[in-house]
């Protein structure tokens, strides 16, 4: 009797074994369809946590003192609704990346730059520097990779970090020789893109850098943070923007004034 007991406890546990794996097993098979059809009826995790779509409008609202707002995208906001983005947030211009380093285009940029054209919004192109890659070849990437027409922005130089395997001297040169050799090309002087705090640490005191104008990136609810260069052209004050057309997180920025918007465009 004790026997067959025991033979009968290990069957069911085998049995209840053998069920997890295959519920397991059909769980992983089924979750992409199961996610797609969660997604459709109640919506994402990763959307719930990025928040509700909000219109240009309501970011305009906490800085009235400006009139011209804008985004900057980049493959990360993937495939964008320019047409619905446009006609719902009426927005003033856009940046889109170009390229990164000294062997990378946005996967997305020709359309993003094809669609910006297409629905007559102000666009600029920029390329995110990377510190430990040759300055000349990063530049030589853009030049190949951007085609600056009448009416788009001056070409923007996007740096962020800092060189792990040379000197802020010779980084700083770097950045310099990427900026000459672009303003050479296009025959406009770019604009750097940089955070508060880098601006304060590496650029601010170099006077070699006073001709190029200021994009700065400072996220706060102040109108000009005493870390802000006084003579910015642009302001990236949020970089969780929500939206519609796109779905994803979106930088907002703000252009300091109608005088400088005319003049930083070819």
């Amino acid at each position: 009797m004790a026997s067959r007991h025991k033979k009968g406890r290990r069957w069911k546990v085998v049995a209840v074994f053998v069920a997890a794996v295959a519920l397991l097993v059909a769980g992983y098979f089924s979750y992409p369809y199961l996610q797609k059809y969660y997604k459709r009826f109640f919506g994402s995790s990763e959307e719930s946590e990025m928040g509700a779509v909000v219109p240009m409008q309501t970011y305009r609202q906490m800085y009235p003192q400006y009139s011209l707002f804008g985004i900057d995208v980049s493959e990360y906001q993937g495939d964008i609704d320019w047409e619905t983005l446009v006609d719902k947030n009426k927005i003033d211009f856009a940046f889109v990346r170009a390229t990164a380093g000294s062997d990378t285009k946005d996967r997305n940029f020709s359309e993003n730059w094809r669609q910006l054209k297409k629905y007559n919004v102000p666009r600029g192109a920029y390329h995110y520097y990377r510190p430990n890659e040759n300055s000349t070849d990063q530049a030589n990437l853009f030049i190949k990779t951007v085609v600056v027409e009448k009416g788009d922005f001056v070409p923007v130089l996007d740096i962020e970090k800092y060189s792990k395997v040379q000197s802020v001297t010779s980084l700083k040169n770097g950045l310099l020789n990427w900026l000459s050799i672009v303003e050479a090309h296009y025959g406009v002087v770019p604009i750097i893109y940089t955070y508060s705090n880098f601006y304060e640490k590496v650029i601010t005191d170099d006077k070699r850098f006073k001709k190029y104008p200021i994009w700065i990136a400072h996220y706060s609810e102040k109108e000009n943070p005493k870390k802000l260069p006084s003579d910015w052209v642009f302001w990236q004050f949020c970089e969780d923007g929500r939206l519609e057309g796109i779905e994803t997180n979106v930088d907002i920025d703000i252009c300091c004034s109608a005088e400088k918007f005319r003049s930083l465009r070819k």
